[in-house]
């Protein structure tokens, strides 16, 4: 199996913040939350576009919010939700402070471990 790269963690995030939000959508008791994760979404398409080189202004960077909503909002609720968002924050919080990018496998012992347990965990989700 090929290693992850940048764009992998931040597909994986996009893709379950995407399912994420269109459970919001279809949830009248839980519609005050759309804009959030609809501003996840919006966040991790921008960080995406950064990483393809369509977007230069890294600027903006500095302005990303999904980090904090992960650590507030998801990491006792939303378990796998909360490691996608926070490898990708990880990702980007290197991007904007100029550094060379490390990975999350790359630096975190427990990756493997916590990986296999998040596919054991929640099957529907692991693979989105």
């Amino acid at each position: 199996m090929n290693e992850p790269t940048k764009l992998d963690y931040i597909d994986k995030a996009l893709s379950l913040a995407k399912k994420r939000h269109n459970e919001i959508k279809s949830n009248t008791t839980a519609v005050a939350l759309e804009p959030m994760y609809n501003s996840i979404v919006q966040q991790l398409i921008f960080l995406r576009k950064i990483i393809l080189g369509h977007e230069k202004n890294k600027a903006k960077l500095w302005e990303l919010t999904f980090g904090a909503y992960a650590a507030k909002e998801f990491e006792n609720s939303d378990e796998i939700f909360f490691e996608r968002l926070a490898n990708a924050y990880f990702i980007a919080d290197q991007i904007r402070n100029g550094l060379k990018v490390k990975l999350p496998h790359e630096v975190n012992n427990n990756y493997e471990k916590t990986e296999r347990r998040l596919a054991m965990l929640y099957p529907d989700d692991y693979n989105v």
